[in-house]
């Protein structure tokens, strides 16, 4: 059973690793038990350099020297009082060696990298470890990434990171019920702009964690999409779920919705989001339900990029989120390849009149949000085109109204304590948002659909 699983780790993360093969590699190792685990994923690189402060593992791996492609140059040293050529290598891992670190040390850690890599060269790294128990270790796995999205140097040009993903290692998230086995990907970019990305917009403007936090306060705790627990349910529970199912939540939020399917049917369920504030309350959340034994993980990154193996998913479930995408047809193609035969696809999301319809102040909205919004038929007819069978778009507009009438009600019942929470500021933007969603359904402009397909 062991080697079972040693076996779908390896071949786990060799799907998560950059392509390394005729490339050169720097691999920083520490606190592994089975460091020779890694030769099998490393043997066919142009140059390896490692770097290890066990003396263990550097005996280990010098054993194995001979099942390289070429021989690697192993060092028992630290790799930050190590002097290497600038520009140097094309993949950089870090394997449960930034997290051990001082934040002294992960800053020096992080420029040195910067240095070493060669510019839309990738950095892979692997962490388990989320003590609060250890001043060193982030408590929080988007905590990572905000480090590598702060570390700039310039020479003649200014670099940093530009974060690519963030995903667990299934196996033992199926295995053993732990989600906090995580794989990250960077890459060494040249900084031009420092907000320039959807996940950016997302993050310091609609998404920001007191505006989800608020948010939350409305739609239901745990929730942050049209209806909170009170649709989820209704939803959810036409899908028949079965412990050995497997769901993707695409644009999971602060994971309400996928906590509720794990519990309440034992089923595996991956949710991917692209905002990193999200995720963070959704990875707090998790740590907090460790006890349950949930087969729950996020993932972070831009489902267009996301790759899943074909024919994964019983069903493909999204709520109020596609509105952010523009490249819709290329999303529906992706998700029909990653259902199961016969698999469902579940969408909720935010609809429109027809263009020509719309009001200037409708315009407006939809410009300063950066929303991609179809008519219901259109969005029927799109998942039609990629392939899906048996597809129902329901304009569900009374529905959407229904709950925002409920949510006004809820958030008007807690107003002193939402005000102590946040601030008057706060209440009065969330009481004025979702008038202003009821004016725009009254007239028309906004509607709300429901889609239901099958592959």
């Amino acid at each position: 059973m062991a080697d079972e699983l040693a076996n779908r780790i390896t071949n786990e993360l060799k799907d998560r690793l950059p392509d390394i093969t005729n490339k050169n590699v720097l691999a920083i190792v520490n606190d592994v038990e089975h460091p020779t685990f890694y030769t099998k994923l490393l043997s066919n690189t142009e140059q390896l350099i490692v770097f290890t402060e066990s003396s263990n593992i550097y005996k280990q791996l010098d054993e194995k020297s001979e099942n390289f492609q070429k021989t690697p140059i192993l060092n028992c040293a630290k790799f930050n009082n190590a002097e290497l050529q600038n520009n140097l290598f094309d993949v950089i891992l870090l394997i449960k060696s930034f997290n051990r670190l001082s934040v002294d040390e992960k800053q020096k850690m992080l420029k040195n990298l910067l240095k070493t890599l060669k510019v839309n060269g990738q950095v892979f790294v692997y962490e388990s470890e989320w003590s609060k128990d250890n001043e060193n270790h982030l408590n929080n796995p988007v905590d990572l990434i905000h480090y590598f999205n702060s570390a700039i140097i310039t020479e003649n040009e200014k670099y940093g990171f530009e974060f690519i993903s963030s995903r667990p290692l299934r196996s033992y998230v199926e295995s053993k019920q732990e989600s906090f086995h995580i794989c990250y990907i960077f890459k060494k970019i040249t900084k031009q702009d420092d907000h320039a990305t959807l996940q950016d917009f997302l993050d310091q403007q609609q998404y920001s964690t007191r505006g989800v936090l608020s948010y939350e306060r409305i739609f239901g705790s745990g929730f942050v999409s049209t209806g909170g627990p009170d649709t989820t349910k209704e939803f959810v529970e036409s899908f028949n779920l079965k412990s050995d199912q497997h769901v993707l939540d695409v644009g999971c939020g602060i994971g309400g919705g996928d906590f509720y399917m794990a519990k309440t049917y034992g089923c595996s369920v991956i949710g991917v989001d692209l905002s990193t504030n999200m995720v963070s309350i959704a990875y707090e959340r998790l740590m907090s339900m460790s006890a349950n034994k949930l087969k729950v993980s996020f993932e972070i990154g831009d489902v267009l990029h996301h790759e899943f193996k074909a024919n994964s998913f019983d069903v493909v479930y999204s709520r109020d989120t596609i509105l952010h995408i523009a490249d819709k047809m290329s999303l529906f193609s992706r998700l029909y390849g990653w259902l199961k035969p016969g698999g469902q696809l579940f969408i909720s999301d935010y609809a429109c009149a027809p263009k020509n319809e719309w009001s200037k102040e409708f315009e407006d909205y939809v410009s300063q949000r950066r929303y991609v919004l179809l008519t219901v038929p259109e969005y029927g007819k799109l998942l039609e085109s990629v392939g899906f069978k048996n597809v129902n778009a329901q304009d569900a507009t009374d529905k959407f109204v229904e709950c925002l009438k409920m949510e006004l009600t809820r958030i008007e019942s807690i107003k002193d304590d939402f005000i102590r929470e946040f601030s008057s500021d706060d209440y009065d933007h969330l009481i004025e948002g979702w008038h202003k969603k009821l004016e725009r359904c009254a007239k028309g402009d906004q509607r709300w659909g429901i889609f239901r397909a099958r592959k």
